[in-house]
């Protein structure tokens, strides 16, 4: 990961062995924004947006690829570096000038910021937008992975699969809190699945919630126990969930 990029998420403050239910991301401490939040989104906004990722995007955001990416790289550091001090403004600052020039670390941190009304005014419909795109590019850079004609950015994209996973994780808290788009279950659970079997725990535990409950799917004790599984053997395992440890468990496949 970018040095300290963790010190932008909730993971080490949250109280061991729960859900995170909501977005990873966090305001420094003892920090606040001047800028007010927009309300959630109780009724669908019609942006159309389909459950899926694909390269291409109706969005209306333009970038540009004239900086190099190692100096983007250092832009977006100095933008956490911004952001840990308090800088609010002038950590998105630096975030939206690598999104602009299409870096999809800066596309997810700006995205991030304008959700959550960090350094600028509230955006949430722009700020899905933006993580949309963030997610594309993670979605297009895993399946060209094994691809040996890979250009600077794929190379990039390579150092810092694990943000861009997160991405994938935060497009589905956006459908699942009704940031920037109409609430969706079903999308939500679309979302976190993808970056379930990306590796994410916090996303495995999500997934493991959703069949537990039947949220945004049908109900399977089977797939619950398995994803819930996958997030213990990362160490976010959830308290009271001993129960996915019967042997009736052990051998359960994951559904595509």
């Amino acid at each position: 990961m970018l040095k300290r990029f963790q010190s932008l998420f909730v993971k080490d403050e949250r109280l061991p062995n729960h859900r995170t239910n909501s977005s990873k991301v966090k305001l420094p401490h003892s920090c606040s924004t001047g800028y007010v939040k927009e309300p959630l989104l109780d009724k669908p906004n019609k942006i159309g947006i389909e459950p899926c990722v694909t390269t291409s995007t109706s969005s209306n955001i333009s970038t540009s690829s004239r900086i190099k990416p190692a100096d983007i790289d250092k832009h977006v550091q100095k933008g956490i570096e911004f952001h840990e001090i308090g800088e609010l403004e002038k950590a998105t600052h630096h975030f939206r000038q690598c999104a602009k020039e299409g870096s999809p670390i800066g596309m997810f941190l700006y995205g991030i910021s304008l959700r959550h009304g960090w350094g600028c005014k509230a955006n949430s419909a722009l700020a899905f937008q933006y993580l949309q795109k963030a997610a594309e590019y993670a979605v297009s850079g895993l399946k060209k992975s094994c691809d040996g004609k890979k250009n600077d950015y794929d190379a990039l994209f390579a150092s810092k699969k694990g943000e861009l996973v997160i991405a994938i994780y935060e497009l589905g808290v956006s459908f699942q809190q009704g940031w920037g788009v109409s609430r969706s279950r079903e999308t939500a659970f679309y979302y976190f699945k993808i970056a379930a079997q990306l590796g994410d725990a916090d996303a495995q535990n999500e997934v493991g919630h959703c069949y537990y409950h039947g949220f945004g799917t049908k109900k399977d004790q089977f797939q619950a126990a398995k994803y819930y599984r996958m997030a213990a053997e990362q160490g976010r395992g959830l308290m009271g969930n001993s129960w996915i440890f019967k042997s009736k468990y052990d051998n359960v496949v994951v559904e595509e």
